[in-house]
């Protein structure tokens, strides 16, 4: 059994944000809030600019889906997805996280980084000298679900991650990564400014889709039909998967 994945896999809670992905041949950034914990009992928190991505085997990733009677199940992050090629991933520049240990010497030397990088304003002054902290997370800590903590040690790490943080420029010259107590106060505001950018792919870039049940993978067909303007024989060479399937059958 494979230990990693030939794709990387985004995956979502709702089949209006699947298709909205295929739609607009692309994910939307978005600002997520990262807390990083060090050594000498301190933490620091980000909102970052990015989308995200798992490199988990299928057979693994059953436990992460919705399906269950326990809503807040640890790792849930949706019953829909989309794999997309690692070819893709290295040509868009897209990179796995860094997990460190907080008590670690590593997060000792990326504490020191992130501060000797900031400004007056604590606002990092060159994103790009820093950019490989927005790439760290702890290997374990506290997890929280719609602003509910529902784990204090939750192993970050068996998500294997992977992300793509955009470049100043690629985001409409809006800030990668903004101080989390001002993006707070005005989610909204922020996330609108950089909704209209997005990370592409091609219909050759998909590896497979997943949906929650069986009678949606004929709508996923019918969409991509219409999107990729591909007949049945091209778009059947993307496999379409049911999270049904896959916790009965891997």
């Amino acid at each position: 059994m494979a230990i990693s994945t030939n794709s990387i896999i985004h995956y979502t809670a709702e089949s209006k944000a699947l298709l909205g992905i295929l739609r607009q041949k692309g994910f939307i950034f978005s600002y997520c809030s990262e807390k990083l914990k060090t050594r000498e009992k301190k933490s620091y928190t980000a909102a970052i600019a990015m989308v995200s991505f798992c490199d988990i085997p299928i057979s693994d990733y059953k436990k992460h889906f919705f399906n269950k009677k326990n809503t807040k199940d640890l790792g849930y992050y949706g019953d829909y997805g989309i794999g997309l090629s690692k070819n893709w991933a290295s040509r868009k520049g897209l990179n796995p996280v860094i997990y460190i240990d907080h008590n670690s010497h590593a997060s000792h030397s990326f504490r020191k980084t992130y501060e000797d990088s900031l400004d007056e304003d604590k606002r990092i002054k060159n994103i790009d000298i820093s950019s490989s902290i927005l790439y760290v997370k702890n290997y374990e800590g506290e997890l929280k679900r719609k602003g509910d903590v529902v784990s204090k040690k939750y192993r970050f790490y068996d998500e294997r991650e992977w992300r793509l943080v955009p470049k100043t420029t690629e985001i409409g010259n809006n800030a990668p990564v903004i101080d989390d107590g001002e993006y707070q106060k005005n989610r909204v505001y922020f996330n609108t400014q950089i909704e209209k950018f997005f990370l592409s792919f091609d219909f050759e870039d998909i590896s497979y889709i997943i949906v929650k049940e069986t009678s949606e993978v004929k709508e996923i067909y019918n969409e991509m039909e219409q999107i990729f303007n591909k007949n049945i024989s091209d778009l059947h060479l993307i496999t379409v998967l049911t999270s049904e399937q896959i916790v009965g059958d891997f």
